[in-house]
């Protein structure tokens, strides 16, 4: 019984691994915790070829309905530049979801300098926007410095996503996914349903758990 046991939680601690990998490249401040399981007596069923698929579907449904999160990388940001350009360097950042932190002239020169956090993803290109909207005077450096929330829920389905169209930051979220799944070739939907078997979802349904998606 105790190589039962022993092999049992290396399958669903393999699995939860394999389950991570495949949901996204990295999660963070997630914890799967197995409250309880019923292993079948016959030898048979307790190998790793009934046990894996379980303990996947079980990763998978349970990370799906706990309110996922995207997280994306942000970078910090210090531009120099003159005082009459310190306007225009507000204008580029918030085109650029940037957010400024501090704006102080720097002592003995006309110089200011401002830094600021913003995405990674709306980085691209900024040093270029930047110099264009300052006549060349301003110029920055940035390196990573942390995680931050994505806004909006990836899973909202009610959030339509039209292409060539600037997106509201609440839908955010909800776009990155759907950009992200269609390059990797997988479909739009996300949808905990398939995870479960029928009784459960009846189960489920009768004990009005919380459901937040339409789709399920």
């Amino acid at each position: 019984m105790g190589l039962v046991a022993v092999n049992f939680s290396i399958s669903s601690i393999s699995q939860r691994h394999d389950a991570e990998e495949q949901l996204i490249p990295a999660i963070r401040n997630v914890k799967f915790k197995m409250l309880d399981a019923v292993i079948a007596k016959e030898p048979l069923y307790r190998g790793g070829g009934q046990v894996i698929p379980t303990a996947r579907r079980c990763a998978y449904s349970a990370f799906l309905m706990a309110t996922p999160r995207l997280m994306e990388p942000y970078f910090v940001v210090e531009v120099i530049a003159p005082a009459d350009c310190v306007s225009s360097v507000y204008t580029v950042l918030a085109k650029r979801r940037g957010h400024v932190t501090t704006d102080s002239p720097i002592p003995g020169s006309p110089m200011y300098s401002i830094k600021a956090f913003i995405p990674v993803m709306d980085s691209f290109g900024f040093e270029t926007d930047l110099r264009t909207h300052t006549q060349g005077q301003a110029f920055c450096m940035s390196v990573f410095n942390h995680w931050q929330i994505v806004p909006g829920d990836p899973l909202d389905k009610s959030i339509i996503i039209r292409p060539l169209e600037l997106q509201p930051t609440p839908h955010l979220a909800r776009e990155f996914m759907i950009k992200t799944r269609r390059r990797k070739g997988l479909s739009e939907d996300v949808s905990v349903n398939k995870f479960f078997d029928d009784p459960m979802l009846l189960e489920l349904a009768k004990q009005q758990d919380v459901f937040s998606y339409s789709g399920f």
